[in-house]
């Protein structure tokens, strides 16, 4: 597996912006599927649009702005120890992705599309803001995703057809479950919460669910703006 550390701009000792270094940047934008891990990168300035990230392993990266990242889809790839600032990302459809000890701050929309599965958050940490949001938008994706041993606040937590959240303390959150009819093609998801504190409001947002097992949680207070259960 290729090792590169693009630099960060502005930093003792990181002169060189990715903007600068073609080579590497190429290689995400050409969709190939050799292993390569990004080091210490600050992607804010690259601009990445229908094309698939495979096989990649991005740590200590920086992702901020809106809408530079618009990927079709994306496998087999881990984000290790990155910051995500007030991100716009559509990262296509998901398989296999694994986001651990990554931190987002401010409004954040980051994550995948319907059928994406296998994208899982560990120990993450979500610094949305003091109010409950009532965006459909937010952090997961479409399709399954899981959340263990984060923590948050004020962000928006997004699944489609499976929600898991297991070893999690959220305070003042929002969860965009499942798809109603009236905002295009139905979603129904699954969902479990184990071991997990809630406080402050959590806001289901037009949720849409098949079922929902709770075990070993507490909630302070769970508002629901007009939730569905698929029969």
């Amino acid at each position: 597996m290729r090792s590169v550390r693009l630099a960060r701009s502005g930093g003792q000792g990181m002169s060189t912006p990715i903007a600068q270094l073609a080579r590497e940047h190429a290689r995400l934008l050409d969709g190939s599927r050799a292993a390569m891990t990004i080091a210490g990168a600050d992607l804010t300035s690259g601009f990445f649009a229908g094309v698939a990230w495979h096989n990649l392993r991005f740590v200590d990266c920086d992702f901020a702005g809106e809408g530079n990242v618009r990927l079709d889809a994306m496998s087999d790839c881990r984000f290790m120890d990155c910051r995500f600032i007030a991100p716009s990302h559509d990262f296509g459809v998901m398989d296999d992705v694994r986001f651990v000890r990554c931190r987002t701050s401010g409004a954040a929309i980051l994550g995948g599309r319907d059928a994406s599965f296998g994208v899982v958050f560990e120990e993450c940490v979500f610094a949305g803001g003091d109010t409950v949001s009532h965006a459909r938008e937010g952090i997961g994706s479409t399709g399954e995703t899981t959340f263990r041993r984060c923590t948050g606040r004020g962000a928006v937590l997004v699944a489609g057809t499976r929600l898991a959240i297991e070893g999690c303390s959220f305070e003042h959150m929002s969860f965009t479950i499942g798809r109603q009819r009236d905002r295009g093609v139905p979603l129904a998801a699954t969902v479990a919460i184990e071991n997990t504190q809630g406080t402050g409001v959590w806001r289901m947002t037009d949720a849409r669910m098949k079922t929902c097992h709770i075990r070993n949680s507490r909630f302070e207070r769970i508002v629901d703006d007009g939730s569905e259960c698929e029969p």
